[in-house]
């Protein structure tokens, strides 16, 4: 019987990034989706004009909460299952043929867990930040410590699409597959936060009116969906390549 290598990470990644490169623009759809809520809850909510909402950073779900309004509640439910759905079926779509959503509704579920837990994270990021200021110290902690916290949910929406897991056991998979892969973990995170320095740098989000501050929200959803689709890819094959080494079991 003739017995097939285990492809090395790096080709793994390679062919990969080549075989559903189109994917790009799905993930370029999601970041429009992440960018987008929060603005929409935060009209919802102030009725301020679009470089108030950007320079406020309020989230969907503090929006929701203090703004005490069907309309935000309704904008934040529907933010959320869009957000599980196409998330789903972009990360299906990177395992197999093109999808728009999950397999079924229990991985929906799954999903949607692990999409509300991503979005409480960013409302107590958001609230963080705006009781720091402009203490830079406190801010550059504050990365930091939100960091931290989200590297139990790094792998665990890979685990609950590609080995049809639950949350907790997502989580746990996710914790392992970091202890695994420290190093190469490390190292997409920090270029996810360089891309974010230099997009500050290059296209800051400050602006005095709408028509100056949409050419850099544009660039910052397009730069944006590129490097999460390039990092989904690496994560992902790291993910599967632990599976593959025995590391991590299949389910």
């Amino acid at each position: 019987m003739q017995m097939h290598a285990r492809p090395a990470l790096p080709q793994r990644i390679v062919r990969l990034l080549r075989a559903k490169e189109f994917l790009v623009f799905y993930s370029i759809g999601l970041a429009a989706l992440d960018f987008g809520g929060p603005l929409l809850t935060g009209w919802l909510r102030h009725h301020r004009p679009l470089p108030a909402l950007v320079d406020a950073r309020s989230s969907v779900a503090g929006d929701a909460v203090a703004g005490h309004t069907v309309a935000l509640l309704l904008a934040a439910v529907a933010y959320l299952l869009a957000s599980t759905i196409l998330t789903s079926g972009y990360l299906r779509s990177l395992l197999g043929k093109l999808h728009w959503g999950p397999r079924d509704g229990s991985q929906f579920g799954r999903m949607l867990v692990y999409t509300v837990a991503f979005t409480l994270l960013e409302w107590g990021t958001v609230a963080a930040a705006g009781a720091a200021g402009t203490d830079t110290a406190t801010l550059e902690w504050l990365l930091v410590v939100q960091v931290a916290v989200s590297l139990p949910l790094l792998y665990a929406g890979y685990a609950i699409i590609a080995s049809n897991v639950g949350p907790l056991r997502a989580v746990v998979r996710s914790l392992r597959t970091f202890a695994a892969n420290i190093a190469l973990t490390l190292l997409v995170l920090l270029g996810l936060l360089e891309v974010g320095f230099v997009l500050g740098v290059l296209a800051p989000l400050t602006a005095d009116r709408t028509a100056p501050l949409l050419p850099a929200l544009v660039v910052h959803v397009l730069v944006w969906g590129s490097v999460s689709f390039l990092a989904d890819v690496v994560l992902l094959s790291v993910y599967i390549d632990t599976i593959e080494r025995g590391t991590l079991p299949p389910g």
